[in-house]
């Protein structure tokens, strides 16, 4: 299936569907655990200040960061609230580093992500379903 055909077919199954206000905080909330976990984590192996973590997510262009860099220390915040992440004050800047429990999470969340399918299977799947 060609991207023209997928955006296509995406758009006409999804004409119909409303988003609540239920719905759109579930989606903001998603977004702010997904850049904690899937993207932080990984950064903070090494110690990084939130300006380099904002910088590295630039580079990267993850559009969240686009919209709002506060995202960044109150995802940051919560690690450390949920004891996955450990800060430390060197020469006026506060830095970020994985705790024991965050490089236990960290691990879990690789092993989970090994299992998922594939972007190409899942479109296969789809392509399978649909013909």
């Amino acid at each position: 299936m060609t991207e023209t055909r997928f955006k296509q077919a995406m758009k006409n199954q999804f004409k119909k569907v409303q988003f609540t206000e239920t719905h759109k905080e579930a989606v903001r909330k998603g977004i702010h655990e997904e850049l904690s976990d899937q993207v932080l984590l990984p950064m903070l192996q090494t110690m990084r200040s939130g300006y380099e973590i904002t910088q590295l997510l630039y580079t990267k262009n993850k559009e969240v960061v686009h919209f709002n860099e506060g995202i960044i220390y109150a995802s940051l915040h919560r690690l450390e609230q949920q004891q996955l992440v450990v800060s430390e004050w060197r020469e006026n800047e506060k830095r970020y580093f994985l705790s024991r429990k965050g490089v236990k999470l960290l691990t879990k969340l690789n092993k989970e992500t090994d299992k998922l399918p594939s972007l190409q299977q899942l479109l296969k799947e789809v392509r399978y379903a649909n013909d």
